[in-house]
């Protein structure tokens, strides 16, 4: 590959490193560690994607805290923060830890989006919570959207070949 043809992967490259580097300059650096409670920063609480229901949900407890640390706290941890959601009583039943160390629960019953909102204010109100999200399922649309557009015929090779002879 010529110079002149990586041009424009090496702008696209330096261009997305400079977004990614000033996204996470933007973003802070956290508390150390042993930081009191109180002075670490509020819980990020993701928004619900429509009007639901919503099953699943992902949180991500912070780096010094015990769920984070040993995966068999997690489930207590979830049950003691169900027992504080107002309404009517939900089970809250650990899956899975994603690579990023952030859990995945499943909420019984599912929720709307009221109540998913009520779920995620109370273990933002836990201070060893990161970060709560719904775990919305994104989807691939088309971009163009329209009428098909007809391609060229598709013929098997095989019967071109006989119907040739």
């Amino acid at each position: 590959m010529s110079i002149s043809s990586r041009a424009p992967w090496l702008a696209a490259t330096a261009l997305f490193s400079a977004f990614a580097v000033s996204a996470c300059m933007a973003a802070g650096t956290p508390p150390p560690s042993g930081a009191a409670p109180s002075e670490r920063a509020p819980a990020q609480v993701g928004a619900p994607v429509g009007a639901g229901p919503f099953a699943q949900f992902i949180v991500k407890y912070r780096d010094s805290s015990a769920p984070l640390k040993r995966k068999d706290l997690v489930q207590a941890r979830l049950n003691r923060t169900a027992a504080q959601v107002p309404g009517k009583p939900l089970k809250l039943t650990w899956k899975h830890r994603m690579g990023i160390n952030a859990d995945v629960f499943a909420v019984e019953p599912a929720l709307d989006a009221a109540g998913a909102q009520r779920l995620m204010q109370v273990f933002a109100a836990d201070p060893d919570v990161q970060f709560i999200e719904p775990d919305n399922h994104i989807a691939l649309d088309p971009i163009i959207r329209g009428p098909a557009i007809p391609g060229p015929e598709v013929r098997n090779p095989e019967v071109i070949e006989k119907s040739d002879k």
